[in-house]
């Protein structure tokens, strides 16, 4: 592999000009790297380190509370600032108990899951169905949300660097909770239990945002919530406005409040709802397929009012040959990152443990080369 300059010299983490590029402010700047965050197999075969989920969070315990484990957290953290991101990821222990998953064998070759599974949500039904099931639900309870993983990395992270708090979403865990065909009869048969399970997941998601935003080195949310499928969204917007967007508005005014900020992954085909999307608030907007819309293009029309991140197509990543990535990222860049602010180089998903570790590191590399010849060489 053919180091692009500097790319030997370990960079230094700077979250400021991380914050500056999401919030679209000048003088340009070298572009930030960003990622939702990279699966466990991806982190082993670049560190040699054995992690999995299972390591990440021995145990989901009682009230939800993840033992999350020191040695997991210390690899990612070692990632994160080996390969130059600004911030490490972490999580709350919030989590909504549920056993709709079938498991299929994982195809990769470096596993995320014990044993080569994957797990697959089951969406024809869940744990809750009725009120019956809603009141007998084992509902975590605000105060006893687990914090301890955001603590550990807040007293380890090196200067210059925060966490980014991965919030799991309110759609997904509320669709996740009744299956989404339930959940989409539910809509019409039973609105009031829709409303009422939007409304518990959104308030708990609140409150875990509202400690962690409390924490020193917390310097921003990443909410993972997949509104859409590659030709539109999940439920029609309407539904989205009814349930989920005041949930939205609930942690946009809690994260912003604390001066943190708030980036949103959501997959699928968006275009109907991006307008109504930036309007409410977040900083940035993160998931892209260039069979959806290429970024480039998410770029053009959206740019001027919210940060676009990553976008380097996974398809390229997964099955393109180290020099049609580098092409790739490099055209992305010459679109998004022109103007040296507003956008984040990175996959257009999650850096995942399918992806070749060569093209994932070309990827980056080329990011390197970028800020090297527009940054770098003219400050000499």
């Amino acid at each position: 592999m053919h180091h692009g300059h500097g790319a030997s010299t370990q960079p230094s983490p700077n979250f400021d000009n991380l914050r500056r590029a999401l919030l679209r402010q000048g003088p340009p700047g070298p572009v930030p790297f960003i990622e939702l965050f990279a699966d466990p197999g991806l982190i082993q075969s670049v560190l040699g380190v054995k992690l999995s989920w299972e390591t990440l969070a021995a145990d989901w315990g009682a009230e939800g509370d993840p033992v999350t484990s020191r040695a997991g957290l210390d690899a990612v953290l070692r990632f994160c600032v080996e390969h130059g991101y600004d911030y490490v990821w972490g999580w709350t222990g919030l989590y909504f108990r549920r056993a709709n998953f079938q498991v299929a064998a994982d195809t990769a070759a470096a596993e995320n899951w014990g044993g080569g599974r994957r797990f697959w949500q089951d969406e024809t039904t869940g744990p809750i169905q009725s009120w019956a099931d809603f009141e007998a639900y084992p509902w975590p309870k605000a105060e006893h949300i687990s914090y301890r993983g955001l603590e550990y990395l807040n007293a380890i992270v090196p200067d210059g660097m925060k966490i980014s708090v991965i919030i799991s979403g309110i759609f997904e865990n509320s669709s996740w909770l009744m299956g989404l065909e339930s959940f989409s009869y539910a809509l019409h048969d039973q609105p009031d239990l829709v409303a009422a399970i939007c409304q518990r997941v959104g308030d708990l998601t609140a409150a875990a945002v509202r400690h962690a935003a409390t924490i020193d080195n917390v310097g921003m949310f990443f909410l993972g919530d997949d509104l859409g499928y590659a030709n539109g969204t999940l439920v029609s917007p309407r539904v989205l406005r009814q349930y989920i967007f005041p949930r939205y508005v609930q942690l946009l005014q809690i994260a912003h409040g604390a001066d943190k900020l708030l980036l949103l992954h959501s997959c699928g085909d968006l275009e109907r709802i991006m307008d109504e999307i930036i309007g409410l608030g977040f900083d940035a907007k993160h998931s892209f397929e260039d069979k959806i819309m290429p970024v480039e293009e998410v770029y053009r029309r959206w740019g001027e009012r919210v940060a676009i991140l990553g976008g380097i197509d996974m398809d390229v990543l997964a099955r393109g040959s180290e020099d049609e990535v580098r092409r790739r990222t490099r055209a992305v860049l010459e679109v998004c990152a022109a103007k040296g602010t507003g956008y984040c180089l990175g996959t257009g998903n999650s850096a995942a443990n399918y992806l070749p570790v060569r093209n994932f590191h070309a990827m980056l590399d080329e990011g390197r080369r970028w800020n090297h010849e527009r940054f770098t060489a003219r400050s000499r």
